[in-house]
């Protein structure tokens, strides 16, 4: 039955148009019903009656042609501005928390949690901005522009749709500082630890991040003498993270020892009884979701799962999880084992998983240098970025420009990127520094989030629109990333013969190793809206059950029977921000860009990859490669160097 308001609404809507039509004549009548029902969408008819409509429409609406394109034009500066200018200060009032020169204070994380932009959307709506979006730019259509305008108009109809109520952003905001300083400050001291296996022993001052830093340092120690036992006591260490049985006392803190075989922990000379963390990582990620399910009803599709997927990434979720079902199953799988199973030289074990040294088996050729000397600061790799990117093809005056808009910080984290949110802003790459300088773990990472910096840079300052700033997707800025960390070696003098062949079985490795993972966060979100009233502790049981299962199904006729929850480890998760399946969708994206670069310049096509800025997904991959996105060629290219190899 129809309601008096919303007859209002529709006689509000109707007269407009007519008024409209009868303004700016019926050739325009197809877009003037857009306008106004786009306009409608967003109109406040409470506050405003249909009269106020109306004159509102017939001030401001804009034919397409000149009239319209100025006024593109203008909003795609003051738009970018306006948010822009928010995210800068992001970047000031997170420096504390982000940044690691300074130890970490309580100032550090309330200032993190401050978020200036939360009213921002609602602004929107009462200055009535968001209205004159999409009074002229409103839209649902799918179909791909023609034009860069077209693409531009495209992005900037998402303005004003959704407006989310700023107490729940501000209380999002401070919940997600909290995760980040959680998950910042999870760092266990291996040297700390009297492990149940006594010949199991670190170097003083080992300490790691769960779970990024535990992964590398247990593979790191593949061709060592007796690794064995150091790498099954720190796969321990992350199936002990994942079932909450880490205790409290050690994490983050050098003066405290845990002896395993007691379960006891020693402080400052007095032995107490080691208290588990239980489901405190469940606890952190329960706040932000639990928030998270207040603001679903304000967002366009409702649901976390749909925004990623049809809103963030605009893949079909379909085509994701096949994607990632296809790596997982693929029959090339048990080969790729056999090969690395060569290279270890035993059995395969849960954690070679993470096995990376494709080419060099099980040992690393030294450097002829002090890596630590000659990069001792985050100051020193600013510096050296103009240099790395003219050893990777660019021209000096492009390398200059690009190094001139990156940032290096220390990182309290494993390492991020985060862009420039206007031409004022410069590009940020955060990554760990230790007190001798950087290490060739950590150079691998800047070298990943150089990729990322460049693909920022690349795709904003000079970019035609601003509302074209970015790529389509994280995966695609991953791809980039993973682009670059390949050149590590090479930046590093390091002389390396790749077979061709080996190194499509890495690629291959890499995207089976985090296809598990992604998709047992995919279903673990899905379980998180089916069971809505789930505590933290059953979150914690259901993510390693999911994982384990996702374990059997595909990885344990290769690896054994027992996963120690490595599939549900990935600290990533905790942020509530579903983001894991980017990665092996970048890792797809990056082979076949990397495919398509093989014989040509890194650089020079990297700028026109970049430029294809924002679009849709397919639409950049077409443009960019030539190709839809697809693993086929992946596992194609890994089948045929399988039989080249053998």
């Amino acid at each position: 039955m129809e309601t008096t308001e919303s007859k209002s609404i529709t006689a509000g809507m109707d007269t407009a148009t007519a008024a409209l039509v009868a303004s700016h004549g019926a050739k325009f009548r197809a877009d003037i019903v857009r306008g106004v029902q786009y306009c409608e969408k967003v109109w406040d008819f409470k506050i405003a009656d249909e009269k106020a409509f109306t004159d509102f429409c017939l001030k401001q609406y804009c034919p397409p042609g000149k009239t319209r394109s100025r006024l593109l034009k203008r909003l795609d500066a003051i738009l970018n501005l306006i948010g822009g200018s928010f995210g800068m200060i992001a970047k000031a009032t997170r420096y504390g928390l982000d940044v690691a020169d300074e130890a970490l204070t309580p100032t550090d994380e309330l200032l993190a949690a401050f978020s200036a932009g939360t009213h921002l959307l609602e602004d929107y709506r009462t200055f009535n901005i968001a209205a004159l979006i999409q009074l002229n730019f409103g839209t649902d259509d799918l179909n791909s522009p023609r034009t860069r305008e077209g693409w531009a108009a495209r992005r900037i109809a998402n303005t004003g749709r959704e407006v989310i109520p700023a107490e729940l952003l501000a209380e999002s905001s401070k919940l997600q500082a909290g995760v980040q300083s959680f998950v910042y400050g999870f760092n266990l001291h291996l040297d700390r630890i009297v492990y149940t296996d006594p010949s199991v022993k670190f170097p003083k001052g080992t300490v790691q991040i769960s779970h990024w830093g535990l992964r590398d340092c247990m593979t790191s120690l593949n061709g060592q003498e007796n690794a064995g036992p150091k790498q099954h006591a720190i796969r321990d260490l992350m199936r002990r993270v994942v079932d909450g049985e880490i205790p409290v006392q050690i994490v983050d803190n050098p003066k405290a020892e845990w002896r395993q075989v007691d379960n006891t922990v020693l402080i400052n000379g007095i032995t107490e009884p080691a208290r588990m963390i239980g489901p405190l990582r469940w606890k952190n990620f329960k706040r932000v979701y639990d928030v998270a399910r207040k603001i679903d009803p304000y967002t366009r599709y409702g649901n976390i799962i749909d925004n990623k997927f049809k809103f963030e990434r605009e893949i079909p979720e379909e085509q994701m999880v096949k994607i990632l079902i296809d790596i997982l199953s693929a029959p090339v799988a048990s080969g790729v084992s056999r090969y690395v199973a060569s290279r270890l030289g035993r059995p395969l074990e849960p954690q070679d998983i993470y096995f990376k040294n494709f080419h060099s088996g099980t040992k690393t050729t030294p450097l002829s240098f002090d890596l630590g000397k000659r990069y001792p600061n985050s100051e020193a790799l600013t510096k050296a970025i103009p240099g790395i990117l003219i050893k990777l093809g660019f021209d000096k005056k492009a390398a200059e420009f690009i190094g001139s808009k990156i940032r290096v910080d220390n990182s309290r984290s494993a390492g991020h990127a985060w862009g420039p949110s206007t031409p004022f802003d410069i590009q940020l790459l955060r990554v760990r520094v230790g007190k001798k300088g950087i290490n060739e773990q950590e150079f691998k990472t800047f070298m990943h989030e150089l990729g990322h910096c460049v693909e920022g840079v690349l795709t904003s300052y000079e970019m035609d629109f601003k509302q074209l700033w970015g790529v389509p997707n994280t995966a695609f800025t991953e791809g980039f990333a993973f682009t670059f960390q390949d050149r590590a070696n090479f930046i590093l003098g390091r002389k390396t013969s790749e077979d061709v062949d080996v190194t499509v079985l890495l690629r291959f490795w890499e995207a089976y190793e985090i296809a598990g993972p992604a998709l047992t966060e995919i279903y673990f979100f899905h379980w998180l809206y089916k069971n809505p009233q789930a505590t933290a502790a059953d979150m914690q049981r259901e993510i390693r059950k999911i994982g384990d299962e996702i374990y059997r199904e595909y990885y344990a006729p290769i690896f054994g029977p027992e996963g120690y929850g490595l599939m549900s480890v990935y600290s990533h998760i905790l942020w509530c921000s579903f983001y894991l399946a980017d990665y092996p969708m970048g890792y797809v994206i990056a082979y076949q860009v990397r495919k398509y670069l093989r014989k040509k310049n890194l650089a020079r096509e990297m700028q026109r990859m970049c430029q294809l800025g924002c679009i849709y997904p397919e639409n950049w991959m077409r443009s960019a490669v030539g190709q839809t996105i697809a693993v086929k060629p992946l596992l194609d290219d890994t089948k045929a160097a399988l039989e080249n190899l053998c």
